[in-house]
């Protein structure tokens, strides 16, 4: 009797079924993947940046030559099509080409001017332009942090891409993102740094503005004027307390939050909700995508509204670390929508991240970013089993979303730890009622900064405050609440810091354990 074969439908080009038999009926091996989502790639690149961030020097040409050669042999390693022993060959080279391209990037970033002129005495001239929000200090003035072009001194001149921070007056007048300013200034060292220059390594003393110009880029100077317009119009419409909260919650702009309210949301757990991140993103994408749904748009006029909507969002939200890596994930997720196509959450994730790193290792030391990866590493791995874990009595939609905000404590409580020496008992509690509550003003706030900054839409962006007003009252009281709880929020110092890493650890194995222990007995059950 002949054996039975698949339909050819059921054939991919190798002759292998999907059930891992030959064309003639025998069965195949496949070399398994050990890393299917790529964090083998993240953890190459991490490896490599903070290499080269301990040893700032010129990428040179050597390290060139050789990365060049990696890659050939990984590109021909791939198209030979051959044995296991040749993919792990493969695939450990492609590790060691994602590590030492991590540690170019990061010693071109870590070899810095003003930091060799630190404390030299010397006055330096410096080219720059403002790249970040100036933030009010205590005693007057602002910091603005600049992204330096140029330095001259002594008849030098430099060409760098460095940052560095300094406390301008406020008769200097009104700053913003993308301003060129030429500043002359003394050099020091600043305490509140990283080698890669996520913080400015170097602070600017008594600083003599000499010339300041608006940036020339359009797009900034728009993205400027609507988040100016959200600002007035919230201020105008809702209480100082929940204007400066929409701002923060839509679009990352914290200027106008009151400290207390800042500290409540802080001692509570709830400071994702005030710096944008990915589920902003997500709300963005869902209401523009739904729209262009029901009108009947196509894949790829979703794949391509969805990718403008997410660019724009970014430039609006000043390229929040956060913002960024939800951009990269969202982008490769509609690059899928388009082709039909595409890599899994988790790959995406990794994917995202490596692609960040490599053009920005200073991202390494950006809360923004170590928060939003953790919490959508803690949703994609940890978030599924926690939902399977939970009593099957509960509805599942709400297994879902708790099984989300567990999965996305897990992941960004260890940081906040370590970064903050706090411990928010809680936060667990805080989130499953802040987070969806958090949505409506997230959207409603992009709404009224979009229909601010036009005239004829004043009312709709009134409106628009009027009704995201209730949800940020409810927010406040969350966090006030959650945080005069006794025992609300724990101090950890020194090696403590890492006993929530522990626990997460810890819980996670149990977690594990208990969805493969519920798998066997549902198998027990289903066999005869």
């Amino acid at each position: 009797m002949e054996a039975h074969r698949p339909p050819p439908s059921d054939l991919d080009r190798s002759g292998r079924s999907a059930a891992g038999v030959s064309s003639t009926g025998g069965p195949v091996r496949r070399a398994r993947d050990p890393d299917p989502d790529g964090v083998a790639m993240v953890l190459a690149v991490v490896a490599g940046v903070l290499a080269g961030a301990m040893r700032p020097s010129p990428l040179s040409a050597g390290l060139c030559a050789a990365l060049a050669a990696i890659v050939v042999a990984v590109l021909l390693y791939r198209g030979s099509g051959t044995s296991g022993a040749r993919a792990a060959a493969t695939g450990a080279l492609g590790l060691l080409a994602l590590a030492l391209a991590g540690a170019g990037v990061a010693e071109a970033r870590a070899a810095a001017v003003l930091v060799r002129l630190a404390g030299s005495g010397r006055t330096v001239m410096v080219d720059a332009t403002v790249a970040g929000e100036p933030e009010p200090v205590r005693y007057g003035g602002r910091w603005v942090v600049l992204s330096v072009a140029r330095v001259q001194t002594g008849g030098r001149t430099w060409r760098t891409r460095e940052r560095a921070g300094v406390i301008v007056p406020e008769s200097a007048g009104p700053m913003a993102v993308g301003d060129h300013v030429r500043v002359a200034a003394g050099v020091e060292r600043s305490t509140l740094t990283d080698p890669l220059g996520g913080q400015p390594a170097v602070v600017l003393r008594r600083p003599r503005m000499v010339s300041r110009s608006a940036s020339r880029s359009r797009l900034l100077r728009a993205s400027e004027a609507v988040r100016a317009a959200a600002r007035a119009r919230a201020l105008e419409t809702i209480p100082p307390d929940r204007a400066g909260l929409l701002v923060g919650i839509a679009l990352g702009d914290t200027s106008a939050l009151p400290a207390e309210i800042d500290n409540a949301f802080k001692t509570a757990g709830l400071t994702h909700l005030v710096a944008v991140s990915g589920e902003n993103v997500g709300v963005v994408l869902a209401a523009g995508l739904g729209l262009a749904v029901g009108l009947g748009a196509g894949r790829p006029l979703l794949a391509s509204l969805g990718i403008g909507l997410v660019a724009l969002f970014a430039l609006l939200t000043r390229w929040e670390p956060s913002v960024l890596r939800a951009s990269a994930v969202a982008v490769l997720a509609l690059l899928g929508v388009a082709t039909g196509r595409g890599p899994g959450g988790r790959r995406s994730l990794c994917l995202a991240a490596v692609v960040l790193l490599l053009a920005n290792p200073a991202l390494l030391w950006s809360l923004g970013f170590l928060l939003s990866v953790a919490a959508t590493a803690g949703v994609l791995w940890v978030g599924p089993p926690a939902a399977r874990a939970l009593p099957a009595r509960l509805p599942r939609a709400a297994r879902t979303a708790i099984g989300i905000t567990i999965g996305a404590q897990a992941g960004a409580t260890p940081v906040l730890a370590v970064a903050f020496g706090q411990f928010s008992v809680a936060g667990l509690v805080a989130n499953l009622v802040a987070v969806p509550l958090a949505a409506m003003p997230m959207l409603l706030g992009v709404v009224a900064a979009a229909a601010a900054a036009l005239h004829p839409l004043t009312p709709v962006a009134t409106l628009a405050c009027h009704a995201a007003d209730p949800f940020l009252a409810a927010l406040i009281a969350v966090a006030e609440h959650a945080s005069s709880l006794p025992a609300a929020s724990i101090a950890l110092s020194g090696p403590a810091r890492l006993l929530p890493a522990v626990a997460t650890i810890a819980g996670v194995v149990a977690l594990r354990r208990r969805t493969a222990a519920l798998d066997r007995a549902a198998s027990t059950r289903s066999s005869p």
